[in-house]
């Protein structure tokens, strides 16, 4: 019973209400039951105060001593509900002149004109008593009245059991009544329980309508619906990017096997063999290089790469990677030029990566002969580095997906020399770990990449 009402949030908002009705009806019949008692009470000492001007009545009158001697019953026969009353006559020097208690019943003689007293009978049941002062002929005489009252107590203790009995069906109604509301008002939920339970890889497109739902769960189904979104999204980036793996992956080793083929069908030369092991080394060694980014790539994508921030000058890094590239860039006649001056909070080892993949990419597409510009600036409250070269011109197109995994704008760079297709993604996913952005643009023959990161407003 307990795991079902720790697990259904039905059943404890039911036991909550139920335990809310119990304890307000239990109140109500509280203040109920105490309000009938005090006015059961008050009318029982108007009706015994009553009875005591009854009694002084009769002793004023003519003949009451006679009476008394005679037939004292007769004071309490005059009174109605006279079997409960008990009348004492008390004389000025303490004699009693009358007694009438036919159970022997012990109880206060109050002073005459002091409230109201409170006794118990025998029996248990409560009591009253007054004293007043009377006439007996021209004699002052003191009369003590009292009355039980056992039958207010049975009438007291069922009225209590029906306020029990009325508390109880009400909260079992109350808890019933809440139990059918919520299972009413809980169905949205359900449905979106019954959507969530169909959502598979080939059903991501699917949204719940916000419109027909109550506004309490509209925030809910939005996270839900944003939530498929970047399923959907996820889902179709996985399936693009194993495709694209399979694809990257199929080819060097296709061309190992081809050419492994080709060499063991017949007798060859130790030179050949030679040539062949060079050939299958390069292609392990791109496959090797492409492993090691895709493993960046999702280590950077789940946030598991820590950075090391520092303050750097750009310039420098701009010039620590031109240095390392100036072999490749004599090669072809291309000249790196640095230029600018900022501050950059960043990640050496990331930073001077990115870099190194911008010029590493300007050089393989750069003309012969021209110039590399890496400049540095800061606009604002961001620090800009930019890697530019003259080259073939990229379609407008393109532009939007060079930063995508394996995306490559032509068949001529596809087939770059040691690219991987990766360089340009491990770019943006450096600058979306220091909070910044990568993007291009293509002026005619003109590449520009631009990173862009936050500057600290200190500086």
């Amino acid at each position: 019973m307990k795991a079902v009402l720790r697990h259904s949030l039905a059943l404890r908002v039911a036991a909550m209400f139920m335990l809310v009705v119990v304890l307000a009806a239990a109140g109500l019949g509280a203040y109920l039951y105490r309000a009938f008692v005090a006015e059961i009470e008050r009318r029982d000492d108007i009706h015994l105060l009553g009875k005591l001007r009854q009694v002084q009545v009769v002793l004023a009158r003519p003949g009451a001593a006679g009476l008394l001697r005679t037939e004292p019953d007769f004071f309490r026969d005059t009174m109605s509900g006279q079997e409960n009353s008990l009348v004492r006559i008390v004389d000025a020097g303490g004699a009693i002149l009358a007694d009438i208690n036919p159970g022997r019943e012990r109880y206060p003689v109050p002073a005459a004109g002091s409230p109201i007293a409170g006794w118990v009978a025998r029996g248990g049941a409560p009591g009253r008593v007054v004293a007043g002062s009377a006439r007996l002929g021209d004699a002052p005489v003191t009369v003590v009245v009292a009355r039980a009252y056992s039958e207010r107590s049975a009438m007291f203790a069922r009225y209590r059991e029906r306020i029990g009995f009325a508390a109880l069906v009400g909260a079992l109604l109350a808890a019933a009544l809440a139990l059918l509301l919520l299972r009413r008002g809980l169905r949205p939920l359900r449905k979106v329980a019954g959507h969530a339970a169909l959502v598979r890889p080939g059903a991501l497109a699917r949204r719940l309508d916000i419109g027909m739902a109550p506004s309490e769960l509209w925030p809910l189904i939005e996270a839900f619906n944003a939530m498929l979104g970047r399923l959907e999204e996820g889902y179709a980036r996985l399936s693009g990017f194993s495709a694209d793996l399979a694809h990257e992956f199929r080819t060097p080793v296709a061309n190992m096997i081809g050419q492994s083929q080709v060499m063991l069908a017949q007798a060859r030369s130790r030179a050949d063999y030679e040539t062949l092991v060079v050939s299958n080394l390069e292609e392990l060694e791109r496959l090797a290089r492409m492993i090691d980014s895709m493993l960046f790539l999702a280590r950077a994508h789940q946030e598991e790469v820590i950075l090391v921030r520092q303050p750097l000058s750009a310039l420098d890094e701009l010039q620590r990677v031109a240095d390392f590239f100036e072999g490749m860039a004599e090669e072809r006649g291309i000249v790196l030029a640095c230029s600018g001056d900022a501050r950059v909070q960043a990640d050496p080892s990331l930073l001077r990566r990115a870099l190194a993949n911008l010029v590493s990419n300007a050089l393989r597409h750069a003309d012969a002969g021209s110039v590399v510009a890496l400049e540095a600036s800061r606009h604002g409250d961001s620090v800009e580095l930019r890697v530019s070269n003259h080259g073939v011109p990229v379609a407008p197109e393109h532009l939007a997906h060079l930063f995508e995994r394996f995306y490559r704008a032509d068949a001529s760079r596809s087939e770059a020399e040691g690219s991987t297709g990766l360089g340009l993604s491990i770019v943006s996913a450096i600058m979306q770990l220091h909070g910044g952005a990568a993007s291009v643009q293509a002026e005619g023959a003109l590449v520009r990449f631009t990173l862009a990161f936050p500057a600290p407003p200190t500086w």
